[in-house]
């Protein structure tokens, strides 16, 4: 390929330069986010809570920079096929060690749309209406206080310490269930989540 045609694709790239490179850097992160996700955790027996039924993210949420405004992107699930409204979106907001504030969310839904039972909607109306005050700074520090660390039956393909900080991060989510009362926790159930945290520490 001769410079003159690497020049030309260079500059046709929409990620490069201005306010592009803040779409560019966000892209990277999702990309890391998703890899992320899809690595290979050390088996253990799944809790009711995140017992899963097709239960798809509707993309990762972010703030995408177009025309110099930050747009909150909604967050979204699928469930069976079915786009469901979130029973709750709890605010995960916190400050790490180093000073840097971080806010995301979490969304959660109960059950299954075409076949939800009493058990579910009690779920849902306790998450919508707990006061979550608190609880981003919690999973921060359980976090850190608890670093993942990759063991012999660990697959990761890719290992630093932003997907270590991950895992840690989004292990550390359970304190939200911890604050679900027990009368309320039936065996069987099953929740989906999504999120728009990347688990930054640091």
């Amino acid at each position: 390929m001769n410079e003159s045609m690497q020049s030309e694709l260079a500059s046709a790239d929409p990620a490069t330069g201005g306010e592009d490179a803040k779409l560019h850097a966000l892209v990277r992160q999702l990309s890391a986010s998703a890899r992320e996700a899809s690595l290979t955790t050390s088996p253990t027996p799944t809790p009711w809570w995140k017992r899963r039924r097709a239960m798809i993210p509707l993309g990762m949420a972010g703030v995408l920079s177009l025309t110099g405004a930050a747009v909150l992107v909604p967050l979204g699930l699928w469930v069976n096929d079915t786009k469901v409204d979130l029973d709750a979106e709890i605010p995960i907001i916190y400050t790490t060690d180093t000073g840097v504030d971080v806010s995301c969310r979490f969304g959660i839904y109960f059950g299954d749309p075409a076949n939800r039972s009493a058990a579910d909607e009690q779920l849902a109306d306790f998450v919508a209406s707990h006061d979550w005050t608190g609880i981003g700074q919690r999973i921060y520090e359980q976090a850190i206080a608890n670093p993942f660390v990759p063991g012999p039956d660990d697959d990761i393909q890719v290992d630093s310490q932003e997907v270590r900080d991950g895992f840690s991060f989004h292990r550390a989510l359970d304190l939200i269930w911890g604050e679900i009362p027990p009368e309320l926790q039936q065996a069987g159930q099953s929740s989906g989540g999504t999120s728009d945290c990347t688990g930054k520490l640091r």
